[in-house]
């Protein structure tokens, strides 16, 4: 037993959770068991599973404080710090567009909404989702004005991500300006704190079985397997469209980009990966994403300390290819036949969206709203595939996890590749 790793804690720790949770559901519903107490069963497993989220979002917002400063600090010169932003946001646009291009194609292809009986669907069809007035522009500008944080010493204590992140590296370049003598003071400070504050994660995440137990005793337990019979083929859909990007696309660029084997990158963010898919959030997974990418992917601290906290909040694959399919399922149920205008009108506001999305539990399915009224669907249309969410968000915030680490990955190498050779030591 003491050979186990960290990930094969958790592989167990969810085999468990779903082989305690099926049954007692199956049982509730042949009437073998109180739907009562399987409820109190599933309500155990989410209060497990949220003690253990709490911790882990515990050290969000310091550790990536203190890891951007650290690793901003790093990196010296200024203007490596642009050619670095200017890699990973061209990285994360190509990659989120050849997600939704993948969503789009596979929705073609398995027409998963065409013949679906919309009565067999009628009691989800009231969802408590945002306001579906608010305009995809005006989710942008607020997402712009939102970066500036009037207050930042507020936006910790909330922790909105994107302000934070804003002001820390802001910071952190206005530190490498300074330079002198204050800059190697507060470079050593941060320095330090980001060391504290990786033992205080790696402490956190040793209980990473735990609570990934409490998720899936949760999901199993509460919802079953007979809220999944009449969307079968819009789950099917969704899986094959997120698999495909997660077992093609990503490992090609990994392997053209980053000149890295998929193989073994997988194996090195497997606990992270397995962590996303349990509590359904990349921002809350961001801890173990980066002692992944650093500790086990050897990624350097000054590219994965730029490059994850960014892709947390805005690189959003999964999320992006499952707004796509989920409006063009929706629109096959309604009977609309979207043209390839209207296609392209859903893949460009998927795309704007996802930069918008939160990464935290069913965000996309809240700015799915914004793509439906963009090619005239109703809102009320989102209620049609809520049952089925929670699994189908397990499964794209480990994709959007697993793309955040394929960023850091091919980020590292061409920043390797640019940065200049080491001075050669001088002869005695």
């Amino acid at each position: 037993m003491s050979k186990l790793k960290l990930h094969h804690w958790i592989l167990i720790a969810m085999t468990l959770g779903a082989g305690i949770g099926l049954p007692l559901n199956i049982a509730a519903e042949r009437g073998a068991v109180e739907p009562s107490f399987v409820q109190e069963v599933a309500g155990f497993g989410e209060a497990i599973g949220g003690l253990f989220l709490s911790l882990l979002k515990m050290v969000v917002v310091p550790l990536i404080i203190t890891s951007l400063i650290t690793g901003i600090t790093g990196i010296g010169d200024p203007r490596k710090l642009g050619r670095l932003g200017a890699r990973t946001f061209g990285y994360y646009m190509l990659t989120t567009t050849l997600a939704i291009t993948v969503g789009i194609i596979v929705v073609n292809v398995f027409e998963p909404g065409v013949g679906i009986e919309l009565d067999l669907l009628g009691a989800e069809a009231t969802p408590a989702v945002a306001d579906a007035e608010t305009s995809l522009a005006t989710i942008l500008w607020n997402q712009l004005t939102g970066m500036i944080p009037t207050n930042p010493v507020h936006a910790t204590a909330e922790g909105d991500m994107l302000p934070v992140i804003f002001f820390t590296l802001f910071f952190g370049l206005c530190v490498s300006l300074t330079g002198g003598e204050h800059a190697e003071r507060l470079g050593k400070l941060f320095e330090s704190g980001f060391a504290v504050m990786m033992r205080m994660t790696m402490f956190i995440i040793s209980l990473a079985p735990i609570g990934v137990f409490g998720f899936m005793l949760y999901a199993a337990a509460g919802s079953g397997l007979s809220a999944f019979e009449a969307l079968a083929m819009y789950m099917v859909t969704v899986a094959v469209g997120l698999a495909i990007h997660a077992f093609v696309t990503l490992p090609v660029l990994l392997s053209l980009l980053a000149r890295r084997s998929p193989i073994e990158f997988f194996k090195a963010m497997g606990p992270a990966l397995l962590t996303a898919f349990s509590t359904a959030s990349s921002n809350a997974t961001l801890p173990l994403t980066m002692s992944n990418i650093e500790e086990r992917a050897k990624v350097p601290n000054h590219v994965s300390s730029f490059v994850l906290p960014l892709g947390a909040t805005v690189n959003m694959d999964g999320t992006a290819l499952y707004e796509a399919v989920a409006v063009l399922f929706i629109a096959q149920a309604y009977g609309m036949d979207l043209t390839l205008a209207q296609q392209i009108v859903v893949a460009v506001t998927a795309l704007l969206a996802s930069v918008g999305a939160a990464g935290i539990p069913h965000a996309g399915t809240v700015m799915m709203v914004v793509v439906l009224d963009a090619v005239g669907l109703p809102a009320t249309a989102v209620g049609l595939i809520l049952a089925v969410d929670r699994v189908l968000d397990m499964c794209r915030t480990t994709v959007n996890v697993l793309s955040d680490s394929t960023a850091a990955a091919v980020v590292a190498r061409y920043d390797a590749e640019s940065a200049p050779p080491e001075p050669a030591p001088e002869a005695a």
